[in-house]
């Protein structure tokens, strides 16, 4: 019997194997995110925990092989996820090079049903209660598990001015809110630039300033996206500057209806 709740991710960018994959799996009982490129998986992986990745190796911006690598390298041990390269090549030594790369098992295209299920139903079986109940404590890791804006941090600092506490607090969330687009801005010209250093700074300091409004996601996303570039460098990180700029969107917004009661 199939796992309906366990979390897939669909890693493939060609339309028709997209609507092939994702019927396959909703016969036999399984809902699937959908992923369309190696990015888009970093992306959604910082938005969710997933039991399994489905992941096509040839993929436009990120390759699957690329998009493992990373994974790998980047998230704690209690987020790695199976990964499962979907593939044409059948050779023996495609098989190794994607095991090799940190890949659990590899499907050969054109997918047949009973081999998905069986990868599907072995890993039902590894996922004991034991495993699942440490994986649900450690679930933190999450993005979506940290708060927007941790008011705790506000309040602490207009407790701490005493009268003038909240006049003191909406003047500090005015220099965040006036100085982060600058830094953003410079994030983004570094990134451009290839140049690790200046991108390494800028983001530190984001991650600083963001922490002293209490804005606790942003401040986990930078730490991850130093991670990121320290590990696998800068090429991989043009597509999160959007990702910055919502965070940066929605923290802002956090801070005026706080600071508005």
């Amino acid at each position: 019997m199939a796992n309906s709740d366990l979390h897939i991710l669909l890693a493939e960018d060609n339309e028709v194997n997209q609507h092939l994959m994702l019927r396959i799996l909703g016969r036999i009982g399984y809902d699937a995110v959908l992923a369309k490129t190696g990015i888009q998986v970093l992306n959604k992986m910082d938005r969710q925990d997933f039991d399994i990745i489905l992941m096509d190796i040839q993929m436009p911006e990120m390759d699957g092989l690329t998009a493992t690598k990373l994974i790998r390298a980047h998230y704690a041990p209690e987020k790695q996820p199976r990964i499962i390269a979907l593939t044409a090549e059948s050779s023996v030594e495609g098989r190794e090079k994607y095991l090799e790369a940190g890949m659990d098992d590899v499907l050969t295209k054109p997918v047949q049903i009973d081999a998905l299920v069986n990868i599907l139903a072995n890993l039902s079986v590894q996922t004991d209660d034991a495993e699942a109940a440490n994986r649900d404590k450690n679930k933190s890791t999450s993005l979506n598990e940290f708060p927007i804006l941790e008011e705790t941090v506000i309040s602490d600092f207009m407790a701490l001015m005493g009268d003038d506490g909240k006049e003191s607090a909406k003047h500090l969330a005015e220099l965040f809110k006036s100085g982060t687009p600058g830094l953003i801005e410079q994030i983004e010209n570094a990134s451009d630039k290839k140049d690790k250093d200046e991108l390494l700074r800028a983001l530190h300091t984001l991650k600083g300033s963001t922490s002293q409004v209490g804005g606790r996601r942003m401040e986990q996303f930078c730490a991850r996206l130093e991670i990121l570039v320290k590990q696998s460098g800068v090429d991989p990180f043009a597509t999160f500057i959007s990702g910055i700029k919502q965070e940066f969107f929605e923290l802002r917004v956090a801070l005026d209806d706080f600071l508005d009661k």
